[in-house]
C-alpha cells in the first residue's frame, strides 16, 4: 500500500528544492488582472491549446477571456445574449460548463416569473464569441408542491451530463411536484440524449408502467456514447401501499430504439432514503456501475457505500459494500486516529479496465449564528483517497490533514458537483462563499501523487508557535500548498513561492481544470502582497 504520512504544520520545502526535476510541478502565469468580483469563475483547457476564462459576475454577467498555447491573452469581452439574462444572476444557477466538439459550452437555468428555463450556450474556441443561444425547455412553476417522504424529497430541477469518453451528452427535466388533477404523469420527467454537435438523438420519458412510485428522487446519470442513457434514482410513494416499501433505488435505462425509458428496481434498497451516488459506464466490460452512499447505513462497521455492478441491461450482478480497512490503518498511523476512518464518498473516477479512485472527506455539521436561512456550518476534515480495483476492494490509499469551514450544509459528492461547476448565487456574502476554496484535488500518476488544497497555516501569525490545527474559514486566509508523494516520502510545496504573514496565495479549486493529456492543471491564483491583491491564471506542469 502506499501511505502519506502525517503532514506537519512546520514543513517550508520550495518547489524548487527538489532533486528529480522530472517530478517538479512548473508553474506559467498569465499577466496579472484585478480580482474576480462575487460570483462564479471556470476555466477550460481546450483542444486547440486555448485556455478559456469564465467569470458570471453579479454587475457584469458573463466574462469571457481566451488564452492563447503561449498564454496570452488573445480575447476578451463580454456576452451579449438574447435569451438567457446576463445580468439577473441572483435567479440564475449553472447546472454544467462542459468542452464539448473543442468548444466551451454552458448549460443554464433561469428562474422567470417562477418558471425555471434551462439554456445552452455555446462559444467559440478560438474568440469566446456566442456561436449559439437555445433556450432547450423548461420545468414546472416552483410554487407547486414538493412531494417528500421519509427523507426523500421529488427532484424539481434540470440536469445535465457528458460522457466520460466521447462528447454525447444527456439533459434531463425532471419535474418532481405534486400530480396534478389531469395530469400525464408519463410527460413528467424528460430527458433529452443530444450528439457533440448539438443534434437532438432521443427524447426520452421516465415513468412506470405499474405506477409502483409516483415520485422520484435524481441521483445522477450516465451517457454511453450515442448508445444509452441511464438514470439512477429513489423511487418513492408519500402514502404507503400496505405492506410495501415507501422507497427504493432504480437504474433505469433508455436505449435509441426506445421513447420510453425501461427499469431495474433494486431489490436490497428497501425504504433507502436520502441516498447520493454517480453512475459509471464501463464499455470494456460491457458493465455499468452504480456507487450508492446511503447515510442511515451507517452502522455497525457499514460504511453506508455500495458499489452496484450491472450488465449493459440493468440486471444487477453484484453489490459489495466498499471498507477501507487499509485506509483506516493509513490514518492511524500517519494521522494519529483512534477509530477507523469515516470519510464521506466526495467523488469517484472510473477507469476504462474497471478499477476506480475513490475520494473521501470528513464531513460534521454544526449551528452557529441566530439567522435563521444561514446558521448551519459544515466542517470538512481530513481527505482521504483509495484506489480501487474492479470489486472495490483497496489497492492503494493516501490520507491528509485539513480542516475546513463552510457556511451551509455540504452533501456527499460535492466535488464531483463542483466540476463540472454547478452552482448558484446562494450565499450573499461574498466573504464568506467559500465553496470554490475548499476540498481538495488529487492527481495520480504511476510514480507520483499530488494532493492540492488551500490551508490557513496559522503558524505565519504566530512565529512558528502555534501547532494545533486550525479551520480555514476566509478566503482571506488561504494559503494553496501542494504535497507530493513520490519514492516513499511527503513532501509540501509552496509553487508560487513561500507564504508569509503580508504575502498569501490562494487558488480557485472551483474553477480549475485538469487536461490529462498533457497533464496540466490550470487554476486561478489570488496573491496578497500586503494590501495589493492580484489575480493570474497558474498553469501548473506535472
Amino acid at each position: 500500500m502506499k501511505y502519506i504520512s502525517k503532514l506537519l504544520l512546520l514543513f517550508p520545502i520550495l518547489c524548487y528544492a527538489f532533486t528529480s526535476s522530472a517530478q517538479n510541478p512548473v508553474v506559467n502565469l498569465s499577466t496579472e488582472f484585478e480580482v474576480p468580483g462575487d460570483g462564479w469563475d471556470k476555466l477550460l483547457q481546450l483542444k486547440n491549446g486555448n485556455t478559456c476564462y469564465l467569470h458570471f459576475g453579479r454587475n457584469a454577467g458573463l466574462e469571457v477571456r481566451m488564452y492563447n498555447n503561449k498564454r496570452e491573452q488573445i480575447s476578451g469581452d463580454t456576452l451579449q445574449t438574447a435569451l438567457w439574462n446576463s445580468r439577473d444572476l441572483e435567479n440564475t444557477e449553472i447546472d454544467a460548463i462542459y468542452q464539448i466538439n473543442g468548444q466551451p459550452v454552458i448549460f443554464l437555468q433561469q428562474l422567470v416569473n417562477d418558471t425555471p428555463r434551462v439554456f445552452r450556450l455555446v462559444l467559440n474556441e478560438n474568440n469566446g464569441k456566442l456561436v449559439q443561444e437555445l433556450q432547450l425547455g423548461e420545468l414546472p412553476s416552483v410554487k407547486l408542491k414538493t412531494a417528500y417522504a421519509q427523507n426523500n424529497v421529488a427532484s424539481h430541477d434540470c440536469f445535465i451530463e457528458k460522457d466520460q469518453r466521447s462528447d454525447y451528452y444527456a439533459v434531463a427535466f425532471f419535474s418532481g411536484h405534486e400530480i396534478l388533477p389531469g395530469e400525464n404523469v408519463k410527460r413528467r420527467i424528460i430527458v433529452q440524449h443530444y450528439s457533440p454537435k448539438h443534434e437532438l438523438v432521443n427524447t426520452g420519458y421516465f415513468y412506470m408502467q405499474d405506477s409502483t412510485f409516483a415520485y422520484f428522487s435524481y441521483i445522477h446519470m450516465a451517457v454511453e456514447d450515442s448508445r444509452d442513457v441511464y438514470i439512477a434514482s429513489t423511487g418513492f410513494n408519500t402514502k404507503r401501499k400496505g405492506g410495501e416499501s415507501w422507497s427504493k433505488v432504480l437504474l433505469s435505462r433508455l436505449t435509441p430504439d426506445s421513447t420510453a425509458f425501461s427499469h431495474n428496481v433494486i431489490a436490497y434498497t428497501h425504504n433507502y432514503c436520502d441516498v447520493s451516488g454517480l453512475v459509471k459506464t464501463v464499455p470494456a466490460y460491457k458493465e455499468v456501475r452504480l456507487l450508492l452512499f446511503v447515510p442511515s447505513e451507517r452502522k455497525g462497521g457499514n460504511s453506508g457505500t455500495l458499489m452496484n455492478i450491472f450488465t449493459e441491461e440493468g440486471k444487477l450482478r453484484k453489490h459489495p459494500v466498499l471498507s477501507y480497512p487499509e485506509l483506516s490503518r493509513n490514518v492511524e498511523n500517519n494521522l494519529n486516529y483512534k477509530d477507523r476512518y469515516e470519510g464521506v464518498p466526495q467523488n469517484w473516477t472510473m477507469n476504462n479496465d474497471g478499477t476506480s479512485t475513490i475520494m473521501l472527506e470528513n464531513l460534521s455539521y454544526f449551528k452557529q449564528g441566530n439567522n435563521q436561512l444561514a446558521n448551519m456550518h459544515s466542517n470538512m476534515g481530513d481527505a482521504g483517497v483509495a484506489d480501487l480495483d474492479t470489486l472495490g476492494k483497496e489497492d492503494a490509499t493516501w490520507s491528509l490533514s485539513k480542516y475546513q469551514v463552510i457556511t451551509g450544509t455540504c452533501q456527499p459528492f460535492f466535488q464531483q458537483r463542483r466540476s463540472k461547476s454547478e452552482w448558484s448565487f446562494r450565499n450573499k456574502i461574498a466573504a464568506l462563499n467559500l465553496n470554490t476554496y475548499v476540498s481538495y484535488d488529487f492527481l495520480n500518476f504511476p510514480d507520483v501523487t499530488f494532493m492540492l488544497f488551500n490551508d490557513y497555516l496559522q503558524y505565519l501569525d504566530t512565529g512558528g508557535s502555534d501547532k494545533v490545527k486550525k479551520p480555514l474559514k476566509f478566503a482571506e486566509d488561504a494559503n494553496f500548498v501542494c504535497y507530493r508523494y513520490y519514492n516513499k516520502k511527503i513532501e509540501r510545496m509552496y509553487l508560487f513561492g513561500m507564504p508569509e504573514v503580508t504575502k498569501r496565495y490562494a487558488c480557485m479549486l472551483g474553477a480549475s481544470d485538469y487536461n490529462a493529456g498533457s497533464r496540466t492543471y490550470a487554476t486561478i491564483l489570488l496573491k496578497r502582497e500586503g494590501t495589493v491583491k492580484k489575480a493570474a491564471i497558474a498553469w501548473i506542469g506535472f
